[in-house]
């Protein structure tokens, strides 16, 4: 079964507001900005309240439009429900639903996403990113058995083929420099729908 964990948003907000030893260095303007400086980093991320495991990668340069670049990322769930010791493989939900009339508990999705987008830096402290991507999508439902003959007391979990399959999706957001090494990076995206919220350390 997924088990996504909101703990994650925790922990990144907690690394954001860490002190930075560069603080010093922008206090005189010496600081790395976005406009001005190339710059390389790697991050993580998460969509909430879809995927809490993500891991993404940024480029910039001054010499491309004045401060341009590209972002990528991947983002999946942890674990999966075809994996519950009560995920029954030989059951459709035409069965569930028609054949056994079971009654239909819960339904849950385990994604992948693999994105790209170009990002352009508006200031110093701002570069807004816009993309897109590839996304799998796996849907399961939870029934509950009367009979309680099925799964673990009546309960249990199949797989929805008509609702899984590939998506196409968009992205869009902001990466705000806190520091001259760490950036926050916020948006939304479509497949999953949700928010994205993330940390990128710029070591370059």
């Amino acid at each position: 079964m997924t088990t996504n964990s909101p703990a994650s948003i925790t922990v990144l907000l907690a690394l954001a507001t860490l002190p930075l030893p560069g603080g010093e260095v922008r206090a005189q303007g010496l600081a790395p900005d976005m406009q001005n400086t190339s710059r390389v980093g790697v991050g993580y991320a998460v969509n909430i309240p879809n995927t809490f495991v993500g891991f993404t990668a940024l480029g910039m340069t001054p010499k491309l439009f004045g401060g341009a670049g590209v972002y990528a990322d991947v983002k999946f769930t942890t674990g999966s429900t075809s994996s519950d010791p009560y995920y029954l493989s030989n059951i459709s939900v035409q069965q569930a639903d028609d054949t056994f009339a079971d009654q239909l508990f819960e339904e849950q999705s385990d994604w992948l996403s693999i994105n790209f987008a170009l990002v352009y830096a508006l200031g110093r402290e701002l570069a807004v990113y816009a993309g897109a991507g590839y996304t799998r999508e796996r849907r399961y439902r939870q029934y509950y058995d009367d009979s309680e003959t099925r799964g673990e007391l009546g309960w249990y979990w199949i797989s929805d083929s008509e609702a899984s399959g590939d998506r196409v999706n968009l992205l869009g957001g902001a990466f705000f420099r806190l520091g001259r090494s760490i950036m926050l990076q916020t948006g939304v995206e479509a497949q999953p729908r949700g928010a994205t919220i993330g940390v990128m350390f710029v070591p370059f």
